[in-house]
């Protein structure tokens, strides 16, 4: 049973047909490690492989292909689920790397993702990036995605133009000269990448003038700033003097009187006594101002309809009461008055 468990250990994990053992340095190590692929649907899987023979470029053994020292060092470069089917291979069915890397493709990159990945490309578009250099990049990021396309250069430059934004083919065709058809597909590329990268330094150049901990924003994002700033603050302004109740008025308000006979706090006359002849009198002369007043409600009608006395006479039909030259202006409520300061 022994015999058997070692036996075991012995055959798990995957085996080639003809396995080679040669030390492995720190740095490819480090590499595999760093760009491993554990198998889940976000990953690429020809960008790993692309990272994977960047890896191998840094070893060279001597008396060992090229294809054993990948077969070698592919395990390496897989974790997870990933390594779990490269280790469920049965052992002595690979003998070259061009066959384990048929299986990779076969498990991680099938036909539907290939299609998928085959129409990012001829049917590129710019989007709402208004960088070259983003569309540019993300274009040959699509490239390395489906390395196996069958697309030449004259293909992969017309699809990528075609799905740029007409501002930017129109800045193509002028540092083109006219037009960037009139160019191969050869010139095209380098007028592209040159551009690209021009406009990424001149972005970075930005980047680096700008004084750290200083706010910039562009007139929109300032305008868009300060109005928000200008609603917060009516908003506030609003809630307290809605909010905040206003000094009630008294119906009938103390003044302050005083006596003219004794120059005492009361109304006058009220000092005399009552029966009095003082105070006789001076009741006397109120009912006999009040009636006789030619301009009060108890005068005599008549005379307060006459011409002589108002405005109701025929001459008079078409004048129109003026304004008074005396009349005080409208007091503003205090919320048009703190409205008015906000305004200024």
């Amino acid at each position: 049973m022994a015999k058997q468990l070692v036996v075991i250990i012995l055959i798990w994990g995957f085996q080639p047909v003809n396995p080679v053992s040669f030390d492995i340095k720190n740095t490819v190590l480090s590499a595999l490690k760093e760009n491993q692929l554990s198998g889940s649907e976000s990953e690429c899987p020809n960008i790993h492989l692309a990272r994977f023979y960047e890896a191998c470029g840094y070893t060279n053994p001597t008396g060992v292909s090229e294809s054993n020292k990948k077969l070698r060092l592919f395990p390496l470069s897989l974790t997870g689920r990933a390594k779990n089917w490269i280790d469920t291979l049965p052992p002595n069915t690979v003998a070259t790397w061009d066959e384990l890397e048929l299986k990779f493709r076969e498990r991680y990159f099938p036909i539907h993702e290939f299609l998928e990945r085959r129409n990012d490309i001829t049917n590129f578009e710019q989007g709402d990036s208004k960088s070259l250099y983003d569309a540019w990049e993300r274009f040959k990021l699509c490239l390395k995605k489906c390395p196996k396309h069958g697309l030449d250069n004259h293909a992969q430059m017309q699809h990528f133009t075609q799905g740029l934004r007409a501002q930017t083919r129109m800045l193509l065709d002028a540092s083109a000269g006219g037009s960037l058809k009139n160019k191969d597909e050869s010139e095209a590329r380098e007028l592209v990448e040159a551009m690209a990268q021009n406009e990424y330094r001149v972005q970075n150049d930005r980047g680096a003038k700008k004084k750290a901990g200083m706010l910039e924003l562009d007139t929109q994002t300032a305008l868009l700033a300060q109005s928000q700033l200008m609603n917060t603050q009516m908003a506030a302004m609003l809630k307290h003097f809605t909010t905040t109740p206003a000094p009630k008025m008294q119906a009938n308000a103390v003044q302050d009187v005083k006596c003219t006979f004794c120059d005492k706090g009361h109304a006058n006359g009220e000092c005399f006594p009552a029966g009095s002849e003082q105070a006789m009198y001076l009741s006397n002369f109120k009912k006999s101002s009040t009636t006789n007043n030619p301009y009060s409600n108890t005068y005599n009608p008549d005379w307060r309809d006459h011409p002589n006395f108002g405005w109701g006479g025929n001459q008079n039909q078409s004048q129109q009461q003026a304004p008074s030259q005396n009349s005080q202006p409208r007091q503003q409520s205090p919320l048009e008055d703190a409205l008015a300061q906000f305004i200024k």
